[in-house]
């Protein structure tokens, strides 16, 4: 079964939309209409620009005529982006003084934040959920085959689940892709239908982002009848695009199905990205390098590069199954992957959601604990 039948995505004035755009021009390409929409009914927005788009070398190279790019020039690069943002956002309706704030992360570098669990960019995150308290959050998908989208996907998804012991939790968090994988997804949808005004106006706002008009044809095709917008994808359901086509926790150990989606693709040099929140230790980042044949393969502490343990790896042509022990990072709340084999600059997939088994957990009795009557040794 692949995706459902869409239900269509209404707003209100009570509205309160939160909007992540990883990099300037995800606003208008991945909610334009949206965007429209949202200033038509009274909505209030806000945007946050992850990263300036500043490490774009190719359009950069091209339209400056330049080889070596240096700090300075892509400084200036990343400002340039941040001005084609706020005229594409003026284009959409929201103009000057609307709430949109540049985060400055790096550019092609939101995975390493991820994989050291930096608390400084969750707490970021933390503090627009919190503040802004909205009833909407739109994020970039898991499934996105562009690394900057897929990691900020998950490092959302932790934010909202502390958010949540807070009291704050929006009505829905929905997911946008701007770089699809090759594969047709099983997704719950939520759609908007544009008028043929809105979508014109969304084409204009994409036309904003000049410097990335050497592509103008592929991007102007975002501009289409129908926003799709998608829940997150349930970790227990099939995730056909995936490397990672299946995961368990049994006899102690994290038991991973992994199969290539290409037959001259190797698992020789891929990586596999392990991400796990858990209840006593907190954010625990692995990564362990994929053998070309069975093995036995190290895992690492992404954070330290410190070894950590041994994983086995059976491999049986373009299939393999991957043991890693986990006994000692349990009790688990959440378990991200990725399998990491860039062709190019795209990834085969994004991450995607191993299902922690509920009923596994093991209940922690908190005691309240009193001075009154202190025992005393004998």
């Amino acid at each position: 079964m692949f995706s459902q039948m869409p239900h269509a995505l209404r707003l209100s004035s009570s509205d309160r939309i939160l909007f992540f755009a990883p990099h300037p021009d995800d606003e208008s390409i991945g909610g334009g209409g949206l965007i429209q929409r949202a200033v038509a009914a009274g909505a209030q927005v806000c945007l946050v620009f992850l990263t300036n788009g500043d490490r774009n070398p190719w359009p950069q190279r091209v339209m400056e005529r330049a080889i070596f790019l240096d700090a300075k020039t892509r400084r200036r690069w990343g400002e340039r982006r941040r001005s084609e943002a706020l005229a594409a956002l003026a284009v959409l309706g929201l103009a000057a003084p609307a709430e949109a704030h540049f985060l400055a992360w790096p550019d092609q570098g939101i995975t390493n934040l991820l994989m050291q669990a930096d608390e400084t960019a969750m707490a970021t995150i933390c503090r627009f959920l919190a503040e802004w308290k909205p009833t909407l959050v739109f994020t970039p998908a898991a499934e996105d085959t562009h690394p900057d989208h897929s990691a900020f996907f998950v490092l959302l998804e932790i934010a909202l689940d502390r958010m949540r012991a807070t009291g704050v939790e929006p009505r829905e968090s929905l997911s946008y892709l701007v770089h699809s994988p090759k594969s047709r997804l099983q997704r719950e949808i939520r759609s908007m239908r544009l008028t043929a005004q809105e979508k014109a106006t969304k084409a204009e706002a994409i036309q904003a982002h000049e410097t990335q008009m050497l592509s103008r044809k592929r991007f102007l095709a975002h501009a289409r009848d129908v926003e799709e917008f998608h829940l997150p994808i349930a970790p227990q359901a099939r995730h056909t695009h995936h490397p990672v086509t299946a995961g368990e926790i049994v006899d102690g150990a994290l038991r991973l199905r992994l199969k290539l989606p290409k037959p001259l693709l190797r698992f020789q040099g891929a990586v596999l990205h392990v991400a796990l929140e858990t209840m006593l230790e907190g954010s625990l980042r692995w990564s362990l390098q994929l053998p070309g044949k069975s093995a036995k393969a190290q895992v690492v502490d992404a954070r330290t590069g410190q070894p950590l343990r041994w994983a086995t790896v059976r491999i049986t042509g373009r299939a393999a199954v991957v043991a890693i022990p986990i006994m000692n990072a349990v009790p688990l709340t959440r378990i991200f992957l990725k399998f990491d084999r860039r062709p190019l600059f795209f990834d085969l997939a994004g991450w995607r959601e191993i299902a922690v088994d509920e009923s596994r957990r093991p209940t922690l009795h908190l005691h309240r604990f009193s001075l009154a009557h202190p025992h005393t040794a004998d």
